[in-house]
């Protein structure tokens, strides 16, 4: 399972990274659970719980709590992430991972297969 929770760490923190690497520190995933989509069956996707330290613009850090959907289709890597700040988590955790656990990709599902998470190690 450390394989593939760096697989998960790698792939949310290329989406939450896309306006720049310098956003962000410390990231960690916290829990993983993998599951199968109701309306396809046997689509697989993770949900990932994690939290990181967001650097603003103007130089301040701010603790975020988030849930990420995690799939594949084909050779891409699909990631839906939500967060809010750690003091707000507590409030909104209910509505952020009913918006993770509701993404869906249609196709075969995840995919973790060795070249893949070798991929996203290089990251």
């Amino acid at each position: 399972l450390l394989k593939e929770k760096i697989f998960f760490r790698n792939a949310i923190v290329k989406a939450i990274s896309q306006k720049g690497d310098s956003i962000y520190q410390d990231f960690k995933i916290k829990k993983v659970v993998m599951g199968e989509g109701e309306y396809l069956k046997g689509q697989k996707y993770a949900i990932c719980d994690y939290t990181y330290t967001l650097i603003t613009g103007a130089g301040f850090e701010v603790d975020r709590q988030g849930v990420a959907s995690v799939t594949s289709e084909g050779n891409g890597v699909q990631v839906l992430w939500t967060a809010s700040t750690a003091i707000r988590y507590k409030k909104t955790e209910k509505q952020l991972r009913s918006i993770a656990d509701s993404f869906r990709v249609y196709s075969e599902g995840l995919d973790l297969s060795s070249s893949r998470i070798e991929y996203l190690d290089d990251y």
